[in-house]
């Protein structure tokens, strides 16, 4: 083996690019929350952006490697300690054998990536190792890092000489504050509320939610109210649409969300500004802005 979890943290799931083509089987592609976060780490170690790679939410998490080799660290949400030092983010690695990796707590941030030269070696599922964790499906039998977990490399031997000699600045506005504008467009739904409550909107300050997870974040703040009462017949729906529960509740779609859904979809946001979601954390405050 190659790497061990002695902690797994609060959660450390393996994802990849994704799990495409299954969305009308009622699957979704799950993934990297924080996609640029994810392709840069697989960059930094030469890797395809496909590889199997971990991700880390928030802290806690200790590591042993029992061989050498090439990481990278991007993302946020912890402290980077290898042996006890502090380890920089955005930059290629070289651990040797017998190097204890360990996070910590940090005041900004939510998702860390760390990825191996080479990758992970999982095993696929419907051509993916991404972690599902509502269906069970992907990763470490479908569940999230578990102490005594053992992950293999593909590579035995890391390759310094491939590597980019570059530290990366990165910038990402999750990670120095804790209130964050979001851009969004019109959602199917949009004219379904008044100008009132679509001022509304975006003039609130929401707050995320604890309960938040992988598949929505649940916002709290003034209920949204709709000015005629319809009814939607279940529809297709993806990460970044912004949905409307009866009691006025906004919930923003995140990777694992589900493929349909009978709530008005209010606003959508792109995959830019939902890397910059992925690393806010409950109790960050939330603007909209309508591009």
């Amino acid at each position: 083996m190659s790497l061990i979890v002695h902690k797994p943290g609060l959660q450390s799931t393996i994802q990849d690019a994704g799990r495409e083509g299954f969305r009308k089987y009622g699957i979704p592609a799950a993934g990297p929350m924080d996609l640029a976060a994810a392709q840069l780490a697989q960059l930094l170690c030469n890797n395809h952006h496909d590889q199997s790679l971990i991700e880390l939410t928030l802290h806690g998490a200790i590591f042993e490697f029992e061989k050498s080799a090439v990481i990278a660290l991007t993302g946020g949400g912890a402290i980077a300690l290898l042996n006890d030092a502090p380890l920089p983010y955005n930059k290629s690695v070289v651990v040797k054998a017998g190097s204890i990796l360990k996070f910590q707590a940090s005041l900004y941030g939510c998702r860390t990536y760390l990825a191996v030269q080479g990758g992970f070696a999982i095993p696929q599922e419907m051509g993916s190792t991404a972690t599902y964790l509502p269906g069970k499906l992907g990763g470490i039998h479908g569940r999230a890092l578990q102490a005594g977990d053992q992950l293999r490399f593909n590579r035995e031997q890391p390759n310094e000489r491939s590597l980019p000699e570059v530290e990366v600045e990165w910038f990402n506005p999750a990670l120095s504050s804790n209130q964050v504008c979001i851009r969004f467009t019109e959602g199917p739904e949009w004219s379904w509320f008044s100008k009132e409550e679509q001022n509304l909107f975006q003039q609130t300050k929401w707050t995320i939610h604890p309960q938040s997870n992988r598949m929505a974040y649940q916002l709290e703040g003034d209920a949204l109210n709709m000015t005629q009462k319809k009814e939607l017949v279940s529809t297709a729906v993806m990460p970044g649409l912004i949905q409307v529960t009866p009691a006025g509740i906004p919930f923003i779609l995140m990777s694992d969300a589900q493929t349909i859904g009978g709530y008005p979809r209010i606003a959508r946001i792109d995959s830019t500004d939902r890397n910059i979601l992925a690393q806010c954390r409950p109790g960050y405050l939330l603007n909209f802005q309508k591009l």
